[in-house]
């Protein structure tokens, strides 16, 4: 035992946030699994009214029927994003870098939520990203389509989203600009929190569950970064900003 009586004690804390952090993960996990067998019922339940298996409905009664269909399947898209949030949190220090172009990766990312824009009629324009950087892919893949996922549900029908990379004094920096409503002042220093929305809605009636900007965090603070918001007339504007490493 160390002869610090302050060590020991850091020791000790240190110790117990990892369980407490490990006992929240696995009560969040199993939670959200034990969820998903009364929903899959719900679900079923639902498709047998609207395909009046069980008998002609009245318009009213499909009117309730659609209601209910809409909120499951909004209730598994928000518990399927919790699970994939303490996945993605739980993996993300594993860090594996390799060079990647960034311009390729963002046209990667833009081309798997092209039936997204387009529902939208949204323009997404890509500027720079054509030098290589060491970073790991498959994380910022995820954190990409996140912030990508967040500019389309805020943007107005037939908008604009900018996506630009640079390297900027050994930093590779990654803008992501919509023509939304913004960030809230309110909402500016909390919005990176897991399970934190913002008090402005989104332009589509879907409503997440408030991690996907968290796990942005997470993937570039695991990478040596960060990501912040930056002050915008118009819209929001996020950035991260990596170590630059050929």
């Amino acid at each position: 035992m160390s002869n610090n009586p302050n060590a020991e004690f850091c020791r000790v804390l240190v110790l117990r946030l990892a369980e407490l952090e490990a006992d929240r993960a696995r009560v969040l996990r199993h939670v959200s699994h034990e969820l998903k067998t009364p929903l899959a019922a719900l679900r079923e339940g639902v498709a047998l009214l609207r395909e009046e298996v069980l008998g002609p409905l009245t318009s009213e009664q499909r009117e309730v029927a659609s209601i209910l269909e809409h909120n499951t399947h909004a209730l598994q898209r928000q518990i399927e994003e919790l699970l994939n949030y303490h996945a993605t949190v739980l993996d993300v220090a594993r860090v594996q870098r390799r060079s990647v172009v960034m311009r390729s990766l963002l046209e990667a990312v833009v081309a798997e939520q092209r039936l997204q824009l387009q529902a939208r009629d949204l323009r997404v324009v890509i500027d720079g990203g054509g030098e290589a950087t060491q970073l790991d892919p498959d994380r910022m893949r995820v954190a990409l389509g996140n912030l990508l996922s967040n500019a389309i549900a805020f943007s107005p029908i037939g908008g604009k989203i900018e996506l630009a990379a640079s390297v900027r004094d050994n930093l590779l920096v990654i803008d992501c600009i919509d023509q939304g409503p913004g960030v809230a002042e309110a909402d500016a220093e909390r919005i990176f929190d897991p399970f934190v929305q913002g008090s402005r809605r989104p332009a589509v009636s879907q409503q997440g569950s408030g991690v996907g900007l968290s796990i942005v965090y997470e993937v570039a603070v695991a990478q040596g970064g960060r990501v912040c918001l930056v002050p915008s007339a118009q819209g929001a504007h996020f950035r991260m900003e990596l170590p630059h490493e050929q």
